[in-house]
């Protein structure tokens, strides 16, 4: 018997065999490279999370240099807050002292004042507080109190050293208040070092009834003490 011819492959065995290995071989390196890409992608993301840590670490020391930088601020302001509340008091203090002097000085003429310009002889003179019922008060700077054919007559004066369309409200209200309260004639008038334009022709208008004095035109009259 004629031995067996070995078994040959047909070509399309051949080729299911080289399209099996084709197979094999490409699975193979597609795994490998989606492999190194993962291992590239975690690189990168090793990369970026030390970035993220070294840009807290900036940013918390950032911050405590921002919150040590406010400490200080707050120092500082809480300083000048101390500081202008003195200037303010000593601005009070100065803008007291100046107006105790005009009010000092026009307080000696009130009687000759008083006399020559409305015919009212003046009993009482003071810088005095006037209290209402329901507590509250005024101080009044220039308090002249008097008589004129039998009748309580005051005349009522408020000292600036500068005089301010503020001011001649302010005053304004005070003698609406002082009209209920005290049985009599009220004569209001504001003294001052100086007084400009726009201010004299806004208290003309807005109150006639306030006369303006400048402290020299008081000298003209006669002093009652020194």
């Amino acid at each position: 018997m004629a031995p067996t011819s070995a078994r040959k492959l047909t070509p399309e065995m051949r080729d299911e065999v080289i399209a099996l290995i084709d197979k094999r071989v490409k699975e193979h390196y597609v795994t490998r490279s989606d492999f190194k890409a993962l291992q590239s992608i975690v690189k990168e993301l090793s990369i970026n999370v030390k970035e993220l840590v070294e840009a807290q670490k900036r940013t918390e020391q950032r911050m405590e240099e921002l919150a040590i930088s406010l400490k200080e601020t707050q120092i500082e302001l809480k300083q000048l807050a101390h500081e202008h509340s003195i200037t303010r008091k000593l601005l009070g203090d100065l803008t007291n002292t100046v107006g105790y002097g005009l009010e000092d000085t026009i307080m000696k003429y009130i009687h000759d004042y008083a006399q020559k310009e409305y015919g009212i002889t003046i009993t009482t003179v003071d810088r005095r507080y006037i209290t209402y019922p329901d507590g509250r008060y005024d101080e009044i700077n220039i308090y002249a109190e008097g008589t004129k054919n039998g009748n309580t007559v005051y005349i009522i004066g408020e000292s600036k050293a500068q005089l301010g369309k503020k001011d001649a409200d302010s005053f304004d209200k005070m003698i609406a208040r002082l009209r209920n309260h005290l049985k009599g004639e009220i004569i209001p008038f504001i003294v001052c070092y100086s007084c400009a334009p726009d201010v004299e022709n806004y208290i003309a208008l807005q109150y006639p009834y306030i006369l303006i004095h400048k402290s020299f035109e008081f000298y003209k009259y006669k002093k009652q003490y020194d």
